[in-house]
């Protein structure tokens, strides 16, 4: 299933956020919004991440598996009501992180 950015109910075309592995540890919304604009096309499964803080207070941050053409990325993107809504509405397959590393240990046994 193709995602485009209008499935998010927004318009971000005065909004350009440039995201890359290298200089930034998670993206946010805006720069998943950007990346899908700039031809990139997320994948099924997103992968979710829970981080508990004090034990009371819990962040996620979905693992996308964004490609464009012959490249391919994977975006942590930081969740927030935007993000949360975007995932529901789209009835996006999202599995636990821990199905991520399996399937990657898969992979590489195959190489």
């Amino acid at each position: 299933m193709e995602i485009k950015s209008s499935d998010f109910h927004v318009d971000y075309s005065d909004i350009h956020r440039h995201w890359h592995d290298g200089s930034e540890q998670y993206a946010g919304g805006d720069a998943l919004i950007t990346a899908i604009s700039d031809g990139w096309h997320l994948t099924e499964p997103v992968y979710e991440e829970e981080f508990w803080h004090a034990g009371t207070r819990l962040s996620t941050v979905y693992h996308a598996r964004m490609v464009r053409g012959d490249e391919e990325m994977w975006m942590p993107i930081i969740t927030n009501p935007f993000i949360r809504r975007g995932l529901k509405t789209r009835r996006l397959d999202v599995r636990p992180l821990s199905e991520m590393k399996r399937a990657k240990s898969r992979d590489l046994e195959e190489v």
